[in-house]
């Protein structure tokens, strides 16, 4: 099921793109993986007990900066990243859009730990 809603989300996002998509035009020029050592070790669930797995931090980065560039709360940019075609592009269609707790949750422990 996941592969035919991806094959139906990339066909509605050629739609957009041949009309213009700026966040795409910004997803290309940054190196997003430069970000994942630093906070890849700031991110993490491990515990004895297991826990929820983590969603990727690339995908909490980009939430952030979504939030931040477009001035949404924490509930609003999770509507938002389930809402719009351009904002799951950037994030890369996720399986999983991040939901307001685990989005304030991730910018919690970056602020904690910078």
């Amino acid at each position: 099921m996941r592969s035919l809603t991806d094959f139906v989300l990339k066909e509605e996002y050629k739609q957009l793109e041949e009309l213009g998509d700026n966040l795409a035009e910004i997803d290309s020029l940054i190196d997003w993986g430069t970000f994942r050592p630093i906070i890849g070790e700031l991110y993490t669930n491990k515990t004895e007990r297991g826990g929820r797995p983590n969603i990727d931090e690339i995908v909490m980065l980009k939430m952030l900066v979504l939030q931040q560039w477009n001035g949404l709360s924490d509930p609003e940019i999770e509507k938002q990243a389930m809402d719009r075609i351009s904002f799951r592009k950037f994030l890369g269609f996720p399986g999983r859009i991040p939901d307001r707790s685990t989005i304030w949750s991730f910018r919690e422990r970056l602020v904690r730990n910078r």
